[in-house]
């Protein structure tokens, strides 16, 4: 778990996606790139990254938190 603490809280737009979604659910893309001020490029990458760690998962074009990704969420938040 601080692993993967260490790695959201390393990058700020891997928080602030990790973010947005624990605090709007699921969303497209276009609109989770949109809500977090980014190119959608970049929303893609970070979203890859948080996929890689079993933080993120998409479902039919959506991305929501995983169970481990709401409870790094949930940490991150008392770090904030």
């Amino acid at each position: 778990m601080d692993e993967l603490i260490g790695f959201v809280s390393g990058n700020d737009k891997r928080d602030k996606i990790l973010g947005i979604l624990g605090h709007h659910g699921a969303l497209d893309q276009k609109l989770l790139a949109k809500r977090a001020r980014m190119i959608p490029q970049s929303a893609a990458k970070i979203l890859d990254e948080l996929q890689d760690k079993g933080l993120v998962e998409e479902n039919e074009g959506t991305f929501s938190l995983t169970e481990i990704g709401t409870e790094v969420e949930n940490k991150m938040k008392s770090l904030r």
